[in-house]
C-alpha cells in the first residue's frame, strides 16, 4: 500500500513539474523572411485554438531579408500563417514555442528551427 502511494505521489509531482516547465519556458519567437518576397500578413494561436486572430503584424509588412519577434503569452504548441503580398499563404502547425526560437518564411513554406 505504501509503495503504491509513494509511487502515485511520484508520478504526481513528474506531471505537475512538466506543466510548470511548460509554463515557465522561454517563448520568444522570431519570424524571419528568407522567402524574396513580403509578407503582407502573419498570424499565430495556440493549436488548441481554431481561429487565427488577428494579423499578429499590424499595420507592418515583413519585406525580404528583415525579422519580427513576438514573445506569446505562454509555452505550448502553435499554429503559424503568412500571406505573402500579391497572394500565396502557408502554413505550419503544433510548433512548440518552448523548443522552436525561429520561423523561417521560405519560397511557399514555413520551417521551424
Amino acid at each position: 500500500m505504501h509503495r503504491r502511494l509513494a509511487l502515485t505521489l511520484v508520478l504526481f509531482g513528474a506531471v505537475a513539474a512538466g506543466q510548470a516547465a511548460a509554463q515557465s519556458c522561454d517563448t520568444s519567437i522570431e519570424v524571419v523572411n528568407k522567402s524574396g518576397a513580403q509578407v503582407d500578413e502573419l498570424y499565430f494561436n495556440p493549436t488548441s485554438n481554431s481561429n487565427w486572430g488577428r494579423d499578429r503584424l499590424g499595420e507592418n509588412v515583413l519585406t525580404p531579408g528583415r525579422k519580427a519577434s513576438f514573445r506569446p503569452g505562454r509555452g505550448g504548441n502553435y499554429d503559424f500563417r503568412v500571406v505573402w503580398s500579391g497572394g500565396g499563404e502557408a502554413e505550419i502547425r503544433s510548433v512548440d514555442i518552448c523548443s522552436v526560437s525561429r520561423i523561417v518564411v521560405g519560397r511557399g513554406s514555413l520551417l521551424a528551427e
